[in-house]
């Protein structure tokens, strides 16, 4: 009878085993970065800083958002490789200094700048009406010393979307961030360039 136990056990347990439901594929992951652009003509003897996005939770995440009127959904198994605040900030670090115009472009918080971008990011999902990857940031760009808020502007950028799978999906999207990041780097550097010439003494 023990010996009969004994057997039965891993019969059991193996059975219980067989019952569970398979787990789910692991999601497909997308990088979020920055590509070549063209470099400007400005050139600005100053450094600009970029601070972190703000922005809803739903689309600073990992996640890809898709809109359906005023209802946000999450493309299934699919996410970026990382939080949206985090690629965004880089990407837009990377193309300030593609670009060209400014002496150094880093990160908030890792040293002294001129000028720093503080932005919030409206929007940052693929519109189902439209069938269009949309980005949109109000962009503020602020001076130092004194924390000038010296330019203020909205910045949008779309690409289309093909089809519903979610690898057009994300290309979309990263194409429609990058061409957001760029519209950034050439505002910073108006923006700048006009502060520059009103701190210049007026000649004689």
């Amino acid at each position: 009878m023990m010996r009969a136990s004994i057997f039965l056990l891993p019969l059991v347990l193996g059975g219980c085993i067989s019952l569970l439901p398979e787990p789910p594929p692991p999601p497909r992951v997308f990088v979020l970065e920055a590509a070549d652009v063209a470099p400007l003509s400005q050139r600005i003897d100053a450094t600009i800083a970029v601070a972190q996005p703000t922005g809803e939770r739903t689309i600073m995440g990992t996640d890809v958002i898709w809109r359906t009127g005023d209802e946000l959904a999450y493309v299934a198994q699919t996410q970026w490789s990382a939080r949206s605040e985090f690629a965004l900030q880089n990407m837009l670090i990377h193309t300030l200094a593609r670009q060209g115009a400014f002496s150094a472009a880093t990160r908030a918080g890792e040293g002294r700048a001129h000028y720093e971008v503080r932005w919030d990011v409206l929007d940052f999902e693929v519109r189902e009406d439209s069938m269009q990857a949309r980005f949109v940031a109000d962009v503020r760009i602020v001076a130092s010393p004194g924390r000038r808020i010296i330019a203020q502007r909205v910045i949008e950028a779309e690409a289309p979307v093909s089809d519903r799978s979610s690898s057009i999906a994300t290309q979309a999207l990263a194409r429609a961030a990058r061409e957001g990041a760029a519209r950034i780097g050439v505002f910073a550097a108006e923006a700048a360039s006009a502060d520059q010439a009103t701190q210049q003494p007026a000649a004689n």
